[in-house]
């Protein structure tokens, strides 16, 4: 799985498969926090392949989730992009 299918499965996957996902990562996402992050992924589009994920889009996960978690939440993103 790489950065792009994980916010993919944002959008197909259940909250609670979503958790259990983030948690095999070291981030643990409260079912609030993933529901918000749902409505960013929901944004995605081909071009995100290419390009990444956009910055305003990082930071707004960043005003969701905190900074102390959305660090762990970026390494995750960046483990699965290598």
């Amino acid at each position: 799985m790489n950065a792009i299918e994980f916010w993919e499965s944002l959008i197909s996957k259940s909250d609670k498969e979503i958790r259990k996902l983030a948690k095999q990562y070291g981030v643990d996402l409260t079912i609030e926090e993933i529901q918000q992050l749902r409505s960013l992924a929901k944004q995605a589009n081909i071009t995100w392949l290419i390009t990444g994920i956009p910055e305003n889009v990082l930071k707004q996960a960043e005003q969701i989730l905190g900074s102390k978690k959305y660090k762990k939440y970026k390494k995750m993103l960046d483990d699965l992009r290598n």
